[in-house]
């Protein structure tokens, strides 16, 4: 009874002295970086707490000393097959070994959409390595870097006109289009106005909801052109709506940033 006794004074004293080194941290982060924390979970450990802290405040050390540095500098300067020299067989091996060698210098790469390994090798080889980052170098820290197919870029910006159509989006969503050229269902040109309206027509049918999917069926890329076709399926049990509609889209590199749906199928069908 006794040594339990002991055991639990010697936990508590042990959970305050890390709750000090926590607080402590905590003003330091907050004095000197003007980091601030809204709320602490109570279900995390002090020990786990201090850790990530240790983690926060050696990053914040590292990121006012760091210079920019390019990936391959960071990688070591590794000499690596030109793709032109490249066996065709050996692809898939040089892809793997050179993640592999990012990887252990803190350096993950995201490849989106359906990459092929040659492409994949030529991005890494010939664009990844002349990238700049930070200089930053915290164990189990990882950098990353993301590669996406144009296919894949302009499903994504499919995806979010149907959802901010689906959702009633109002702050940017209509603001956007004024920028474009526009046009109807059957592909004559109209106006932002005109465009806006159609939209508004659909909301007025068409309660809110985010309980949208979209997948691609088809999907084309040329050049500063995009088109997708897509299935459109809604389901919300709540409002006791749904329905799945095959839709077309295309698309025009946005003045802003992405690709935006300048025509689509998909007002009219909801409108049917």
């Amino acid at each position: 009874m006794k040594n339990n006794i002991n055991n639990e004074w010697l936990d508590e004293i042990r959970r305050r002295i890390q709750e000090v080194l926590s607080q402590a941290k905590r003003d330091k982060l907050r004095t000197e970086y003007g980091m601030e924390f809204e709320y602490t979970d109570a279900r995390l450990p002090s020990e786990v707490e201090n850790e990530w802290l240790d983690q926060v405040l050696e990053f914040e050390r590292q990121f006012e000393q760091a210079k920019p540095i390019t990936v391959r500098e960071r990688i070591g300067n590794p000499p690596l097959q030109p793709l032109s020299d490249l066996p065709l067989d050996t692809v898939i091996e040089a892809v793997t070994a050179l993640l592999d060698l990012l990887a252990a210098h803190g350096i993950a790469v995201d490849f989106l959409g359906d990459v092929e390994e040659l492409e994949a090798y030529r991005y890494l080889t010939e664009e990844l390595l002349d990238e700049e980052m930070d200089d930053i170098r915290i164990e189990g820290m990882m950098t990353h870097f993301t590669y996406s197919t144009p296919e894949y870029d302009v499903q994504m910006w499919v995806e979010n006109f149907v959802l901010d159509l689906f959702t009633h989006e109002k702050e940017y969503f209509l603001p956007g289009l004024a920028k474009q050229p526009l046009f109807n269902a059957k592909g004559g040109p109209i106006t932002a106005t005109q465009f806006q309206q159609t939209i508004e027509a659909v909301w007025e049918r068409l309660l809110p909801t985010n309980r949208v999917t979209t997948k691609p069926i088809k999907t084309q890329v040329d050049g500063d052109k995009a088109e997708v076709w897509a299935i459109i399926t809604w389901n919300d049990k709540r409002q006791k709506t749904k329905g799945q509609i095959e839709s077309y889209f295309r698309l025009q590199p946005s003045p802003y940033t992405g690709w935006d749906v300048v025509q689509t199928s998909l007002l009219d069908d909801l409108l049917a």
